[in-house]
């Protein structure tokens, strides 16, 4: 008996948690106000996009340079990136630390450097 009655009195304490008050609203209930939409993320358009960063890493073996560049508007917004560039020999003249002036070339979801070079 003695055991019998804290086993009883968790059960009935697990019921009353168990039987919280939850909100249902009826299925053909009509919303008072309109949900909040979720945002959408813009797909940029093809094109070439200026852009200015500096300099943080150059792969002449691959043709690649990395950028810690500012916002580039329409396209994406400041961050440290990594791009490849159309013709490697625009590196040659780039140096870790170089500020640049750029143009990328957005194309179906691809982005290349066409034209870099040391920001004057």
């Amino acid at each position: 008996m003695k055991l019998t009655l804290p086993i009883i009195a968790a059960l009935v304490l697990s019921l009353c948690f168990a039987c919280g008050k939850v909100d249902v609203k009826p299925a053909n209930s009509v919303s008072k106000s309109e949900p909040a939409s979720a945002p959408t993320a813009s797909v940029p358009k093809d094109g070439n996009y200026n852009g200015t960063g500096r300099v943080t890493k150059i792969d002449m073996k691959i043709g690649s340079v990395e950028l810690n560049h500012k916002d580039i508007v329409g396209l994406m917004p400041a961050m440290r990136m990594e791009f490849y560039v159309k013709d490697k020999a625009q590196l040659e003249n780039l140096k870790i630390g170089d500020e640049t002036e750029f143009v990328l070339e957005y194309k179906q979801g691809t982005e290349t450097i066409t034209n870099i070079k040391k920001h004057q």
